[in-house]
């Protein structure tokens, strides 16, 4: 999986350039950066199912620790977890909710009081690990494959995504009786697919649907193998 998916360049520029970039257009790369989000169904998917019942004021109290005349913060070690925070913090910047500079001033405030470093540091600590866990979770649940005609070829994609979600398949943390169901179903799809089946694709894609409907935390999965079907 060493092909650049075209879906992550821009928002992987748009972090790199906020690392290096200047403490006086911040505002504006933090917009862009929840844009390009917005606009990737990929991406906005990723994001919304880590911010499923979280509460970023009781995070952002845990992570803060008092320093002297300003805080420190610590983000967490979960990559869902940090998305769902840096994401939380970066709506509120982008809102007014929270004044960046006055946040940064308190949190990243340099021994030199140099805006500049303040920002870098900023920028370091928060933008990297977000960068990092948005790619490492994107890896999880897209397959990147480097052939065009197999990415055009829906029937090869969704034999891919099924591997990776049986492969996953724990993490979904399932009853037995719903591991069992939807390993079933999964294994129907993958047959099907290979032989080029479409009505008893689009069969098992309904009951998929259904599935992950009454049981949300595989809706993602399914979400996944519906994006087989898209150019």
């Amino acid at each position: 999986m060493n092909q650049v998916v075209h879906d992550l360049i821009n928002f992987n520029t748009a972090c790199d350039e906020f690392v290096n970039g200047k403490y006086i257009l911040a505002e504006v790369k933090i917009s862009s950066l929840l844009n390009i989000i917005a606009e990737d169904d990929k991406l906005r998917n990723i994001v919304a199912s880590t911010l499923e019942n979280y509460d970023f004021k009781e995070n952002l109290i845990k992570a803060t620790k008092s320093e002297g005349n300003g805080y420190s913060l610590t983000l967490p070690t979960d990559e869902k977890e940090i998305i769902a925070f840096v994401y939380g913090l970066f709506y509120r910047f982008n809102n007014k909710t929270i004044d960046f500079y006055d946040f940064i001033s308190q949190y990243y405030k340099s021994d030199d009081e140099n805006p500049g470093k303040e920002f870098y540091n900023f920028a370091l600590a928060i933008i990297t690990p977000f960068k990092d866990a948005i790619n490492s979770i994107y890896s999880k649940r897209h397959v990147i494959v480097e052939s065009d005609d197999y990415q055009k070829n829906y029937y090869n994609k969704i034999i891919t995504a099924v591997k990776l979600i049986v492969k996953n398949i724990d993490n979904y943390k399932l009853k037995m009786n719903e591991k069992e169901e939807f390993t079933m179903l999964l294994n129907s799809l993958y047959l099907a697919s290979q032989k080029n089946d479409k009505k008893l694709v689009f069969s098992l894609m309904v009951g998929l649907d259904y599935f992950s409907r009454c049981n949300k935390r595989t809706r993602n999965a399914y979400l996944t193998l519906e994006e087989c079907f898209t150019n």
